[in-house]
């Protein structure tokens, strides 16, 4: 197993959204994160499985694959494929003056995979965005595109609900922290604010403590670790801002109810980690 989990990048520095039709030589692919860039993937015609953070979802066509930018994942699909592969970086979305364009995207990649409900409107939209490069324009088709692919979802957010800022920007910040720190107070101060508003805002947006918000991205960090990497559980806490290895262990086990050696053991021996090159 690597020591490390590949990272691709396959969005121009220079561009900050780029849709292309499906790649057939992609069927099958290895464990692998993103650099920085959302994917949404259209599949019209295929079938197989997909593994997002060690979830395994069944894809029936036609459906929408939603890999966020700190997810790994792989999946093995059967050939022929139809789709689009559409790659956004945050960027564009910050940009934008629309707050309904934020709390579209907010919505759409709390999802792992949704059913298409208008095949043909949500193809006709990746088409048009794969010739598109005036920026307007191109924001006005994605947010289209978004609305239309969460008519299949229940949980479609209403016009009066706006985001937390000081919440987006928490998460932001742990997504980009390189060694995390377990401490509330340490992000409130990167983010000018007290441990209590910052509690507050989590609360409002997430129904989490911020404590809650932190210690979720820290057992999601750790278990891509355990599962995607050959590091060692102390090289694991180390990454994870543990003083070492038993402190880890024991914040481990209270979330998860499994010491790391464990759910390491127990998630090496699921087939679907045998995967193709």
């Amino acid at each position: 197993m690597e020591k490390e989990i590949q990272v691709k990048n396959k969005l121009e520095p220079s561009r900050s959204l780029k849709v292309a039709a499906f790649d057939q030589s992609k069927s099958n692919t290895k464990p692998h994160k993103h650099n920085g860039y959302l994917e949404l993937v259209l599949l019209t015609k295929t079938s197989g499985k997909h593994v997002i953070d060690g979830r395994e979802v069944k894809i029936e066509a036609p459906c929408l694959l939603v890999i966020r930018q700190d997810n790994v994942h792989h999946w093995d699909l059967e050939k022929p494929i139809l789709g689009y592969v559409l790659l956004l970086k945050r960027h564009f979305v910050d940009a934008s003056y629309d707050p309904e364009l934020n709390m579209l995207l907010d919505q759409l990649v709390k999802l792992d995979i949704l059913p298409i409900l208008n095949v043909k409107a949500v193809e006709t939209i990746f088409q048009l965005l794969m010739d598109e490069t005036n920026k307007t324009c191109q924001e006005g088709l994605f947010k289209a595109l978004i609305a239309k692919l969460l008519e299949a979802n229940s949980t479609s957010p209403r016009r009066s609900e706006l985001p937390d800022n000081l919440y987006k920007r928490f998460t932001k910040l742990l997504r980009a922290d390189v060694h995390p720190v377990n401490h509330v107070a340490h992000y409130a101060e990167k983010l000018h604010t007290s441990p209590q508003n910052l509690n507050a805002a989590c609360k409002r947006e997430a129904s989490k403590t911020a404590s809650d918000v932190l210690a979720d991205y820290l057992i999601q960090e750790a278990k891509r670790l355990l599962i995607y990497t050959g590091k060692s559980i102390s090289e694991v806490a180390f990454d994870l801002g543990f003083s070492d290895k038993s402190n880890f262990s024991k914040y481990f086990k209270r979330y998860t109810l499994q010491s790391p050696k464990d759910f390491r053991n127990e998630n090496l021996k699921i087939p679907f980690h045998q995967t193709h090159s």
